[in-house]
């Protein structure tokens, strides 16, 4: 069996599974958002930011997203907080 194809395909079935799914980043390295947004992107996913966590839970609360990839160490209100909320 080729490989290559192998892969490919498993791609190709990964990005169906994130086509159309809203995803939050959370973080406050701009770096960090950038990477992981282009990914989940390229991916399929319709992809919001927000770099710390008071943006967060007002984005959360108006885009309801499917998933929210949260940075525990953030200014304003920390990971967990803004978790709890």
């Amino acid at each position: 069996m080729d490989t290559s194809l192998h892969s490919s395909a498993e791609s190709e079935s990964e990005g169906l599974m994130l086509s159309k799914k809203k995803i939050l980043v959370v973080d406050d390295e701009a770096d960090i958002l950038e990477f992981l947004s282009y990914n989940l992107v390229k991916e399929g996913a319709k992809v919001y930011t927000a770099n710390n966590g008071l943006a967060a839970i007002e984005i959360a609360k108006n885009k309801k997203p499917d998933l929210i990839l949260l940075d525990v160490m953030m200014p304003e209100k920390d990971g967990g907080e803004t978790c709890m909320q």
